[in-house]
């Protein structure tokens, strides 16, 4: 299926916008959310506490969508997550649509956004031009600046990543 980066700082709709794309999900559709803000839940009332345990179930998951809250603080830029580079590398073969929110486009590990789909990209505060150069896609500097450019405070672009 598909992974998509909804990266966005606070207050600039990314819940909404996933809410709208979870709203869409049939009731029989399997979903799995990761909501320690518990912002989520109309939609899934369950929470598992512990990050990895989440993911050692998200990984067993088909046919689901897979929401990751929060993602910035449990996944480092600098590092790597061996049980998420599985759950987003099995997407097509599970049939999963993974989400995964960060407040910082600068925060997403490389490997999360080379395995991804999608981003879609509201106001932040990173440097256009350093983030684009980190993620070694150019295309990131124009549509960021588009984005902070907007009067709208709820304005985002999405981009395909490959």
């Amino acid at each position: 299926m598909k992974a998509h980066i909804i990266c966005g700082a606070t207050d600039t709709g990314k819940s909404y916008f996933i809410k709208q794309i979870l709203k869409k999900v049939p009731n029989k559709g399997a979903l799995l959310i990761y909501d320690i803000e518990r912002e989520y839940e109309e939609f899934y009332p369950y929470q598992l506490d512990d990050f990895q345990e989440f993911l050692e179930t998200a990984v067993k998951c088909e046919n689901a969508v897979i929401v990751l809250e929060e993602t910035t603080a449990f996944l480092s830029n600098r590092g790597d997550n061996m049980t998420v580079r599985k759950l987003l590398v099995q997407k097509k073969h599970s049939n999963n649509y993974v989400i995964m929110v960060f407040h910082s486009v600068r925060m997403i590990p490389r490997f999360v956004y080379e395995l991804s789909n999608f981003i879609t990209i509201f106001k932040t505060n990173d440097a256009p031009d350093m983030t684009a150069k980190e993620l070694k896609d150019h295309r990131l500097e124009d549509i960021m600046i588009e984005v902070k450019n907007s009067k709208n405070p709820h304005f985002c672009k999405t981009l395909k990543i490959y």
